[in-house]
Order: structure tokens, then sequence, then C-alpha cells
């Protein structure tokens, strides 16, 4: 099954959505967090398998 990666904006409206079609739920998790990076405006990523919530990522925090 594939998994559902929402990427929130911190100006917030509609998520960015796309579809991981990975294999396994670490990949699905580690293109989540690479979207993550890749939107400027991302503020946190959640990772779906269907109606369950597998993980949420939020944006690191710049030291």
């Amino acid at each position: 099954m594939p998994y559902f990666c929402y990427i929130h904006r911190s100006s917030g409206g509609v998520p960015h959505f796309e579809v991981l079609p990975q294999a396994g739920r670490e990949d699905a998790l580690r293109r989540a967090a690479e979207l993550l990076a890749d939107r400027l405006d991302g503020e946190r990523a959640e990772v779906w398998e269907g109606e369950t919530l597998v993980q949420t990522l939020a944006r690191p925090v710049a030291a």
C-alpha cells in the first residue's frame, strides 16, 4: 500500500500532497523529510498509511 504525505505550510492553506509509492515505511519517511526540506514554507510533514497517521515530521530548528 502506498503512503501519503501532506506538507503543511507555515502560511496555512491547502497542504501540498504526494503519494509515496516506496516499498517500506523508512523509505517513505525519508522521502517525506526530503519533500519537507525542499519546501521553504513547509512547517511539518505528515505521513499516512491509508487512514492511519504513521508519523509527523517537523522542520528542524536552525541552530
